[in-house]
């Protein structure tokens, strides 16, 4: 037979569960909610709640902030939010427009920054024989530079879910 404090503790782990449950059903409720069939920035969204939840547990159960796992956790979570928000995209945007969408059209400094990006990338545009002002070219090849970085980031996100998702439990 068991101590009292033995026996109050098994009385009341039906009713922790219970209060988990409760609350974490509160928690996910927004999505159940917001919840749209056609939407795949709505699966982003699902992820990213789910591995910041886990990180969370990883930090507040003993597991360090600087462990490997917490760290690509860290790592997925910041891929989804730039994937989602196609951060890599827009990205040009910062190099044509000011705040206030003046043009300021710094597009050559934006091609020397990601120039290995752009000679990675898919289409390799070019200006001779299509009659494309230099300015358009210029500008094809920042959005072409920016859907090639917005794909890399997606695959880096999926490689680190494949590779490391197994680790990840709560």
């Amino acid at each position: 037979m068991g101590t009292i404090k033995e026996t109050i503790l098994e009385i009341g782990t039906p009713f922790r569960r219970l209060i988990n449950k409760i609350r974490m059903s509160y928690r996910w409720a927004k999505f159940g909610w917001n919840d749209k069939n056609y939407d795949h920035y709505f699966l982003y969204d699902v992820m990213e709640f789910k591995i910041r939840n886990m990180h969370e547990s990883f930090i507040k159960y003993g597991i360090s902030e600087t462990s490997v796992c917490t760290q690509r956790m860290v790592w997925a979570i910041d891929l989804i939010k730039k994937v989602k928000n196609e951060d890599y995209v827009n990205e040009y945007w910062n190099y044509m427009y000011d705040d206030k969408f003046n043009e300021i059209n710094k597009l050559d400094e934006y091609l020397e920054i990601n120039k290995n990006n752009y000679k990675r990338s898919d289409k390799g545009f070019s200006s001779k024989g299509h009659g494309i002002k230099e300015i358009k070219f210029k500008e094809l090849c920042a959005m072409d530079i920016g859907y090639y970085k917005q794909k890399k980031a997606k695959r880096l996100l999926f490689q680190i879910l494949h590779d490391k998702i197994d680790y990840w439990w709560d």
